[in-house]
């Protein structure tokens, strides 16, 4: 063998040898590249634009702002990180400025948070109690909203004090982060209310929680109330009832003030009952409802002779049926008279009642 093919021979011999060695180098790079950890996600800080409420010293973070993305370590910790002492019912202002500073004390780096929302925000601390009232405030703002009702006419009061409780500590209180679930009719009495909330602090998602309050649900309305006792099959005169102002926890027919003069009783009334439907004798349709109500402008057709005279917007002051007498008020002279109904807008006065005022 010459000496060249000895070199070629070595040559085929070390190529041979060092190919697997290339690629096992090559599967260890990319090894260590894909176990190599990925660059974090970074945190956000969101601030709540509305103000936030506490019931212990000091502020947290997690009190005034949520945060998102990062790890669960990092997003757990950032919420317990204290920011300030309030004092009990007075405001607190905490800014972007002051978060940012207490995140570089806790060892962040500036390229690890993010922070967004309003520049300032307040916080205040409150006792349960107020908390408490607070949040039924909220609730009767959106149940009025449903409804189209004044909120200040709904009153809902939150029964289950353990549930308020472990509410308050998990939660967001505010109109933003609360949320009413829809409902078909309005709820009356004791029910339980459905509510979408926000958790307090660490929050990836922002996905609202289910829960579940005990409460009763009253509603401010004017209602018919006995004045005075009365008696079993008495008819209802005007100074028997009044119009009052009642917060009502109960579903029922409530009678209407207006209409309900000169029905007959099925029961006794005692005195500062709010009367209902089956405190009354039903009557057919017709026969029930007074054609004239009081202060109905009506003519009054007067008969002399052959003829008659009209008169023109004369008011009633009182309620009647077709057929019953009623007193009614002369616009030009201010005297009054009785006349007898005929129909929704006349009444007429025959000639044996032309004098017969009233006073």
């Amino acid at each position: 063998m010459n000496a060249v093919q000895t070199c070629r021979l070595k040559a085929k011999l070390t190529g041979a040898i060092s190919l697997p060695w290339v690629y096992l180098i090559g599967l260890i790079a990319i090894g260590f590249a894909l176990s190599a950890p990925a660059a974090a996600e970074q945190v956000v800080v969101r601030i709540n634009s509305a103000q936030s409420a506490i019931t212990e010293n000091p502020v947290r973070v997690g009190d005034v702002a949520s945060v998102e993305g990062g790890t669960a370590t990092d997003r757990r910790l950032i919420s317990r990180l204290d920011l300030d002492s309030v004092e009990d019912g007075k405001p607190c202002l905490v800014s972007q400025r002051q978060i940012n500073t207490r995140l570089l004390l806790a060892g962040f780096s500036r390229s690890e948070f993010q922070i967004l929302g309003p520049t300032v925000t307040s916080v205040v601390s409150t006792s349960p109690d107020a908390q408490s009232h607070q949040l039924a405030a909220i609730l009767e703002a959106q149940l009025g909203r449903q409804f189209g009702i004044d909120p200040k006419r709904i009153d809902i009061r939150l029964d289950n004090t353990t549930q308020v409780e472990s509410f308050l500590n998990q939660f967001m209180l505010s109109a933003e982060t609360i949320g009413l679930s829809p409902k078909n009719e309005l709820p009356i009495g004791r029910t339980r209310l459905q509510l979408e909330c926000i958790a307090k602090g660490s929050t990836q998602t922002r996905v609202p929680h289910q829960v579940w309050l005990d409460a009763t649900v009253g509603l401010s309305m004017r209602v018919a109330v006995a004045s005075t006792p009365i008696t079993r099959g008495a008819a209802i005169s005007p100074g028997m009832v009044q119009m009052v102002d009642r917060t009502v926890t109960t579903r029922a027919d409530y009678v209407d003030a207006e209409t309900v003069t000169g029905k007959t009783t099925s029961r006794y009334i005692a005195q500062g009952t709010i009367l209902l439907a089956s405190h009354l004798i039903a009557t057919r349709r017709g026969q029930d409802q007074p054609i004239v109500k009081r202060n109905d402008l009506i003519d009054v057709v007067i008969r002399a002779g052959a003829g008659e005279i009209r008169l023109k917007n004369a008011r009633a002051m009182e309620p009647g049926r077709a057929g019953e007498t009623i007193e009614v008020l002369n616009p030009k002279s201010g005297k009054r008279f009785n006349a007898e109904v005929v129909s929704e807008n006349v009444a007429t006065v025959a000639p044996t009642w032309q004098r017969r005022l009233v006073r």
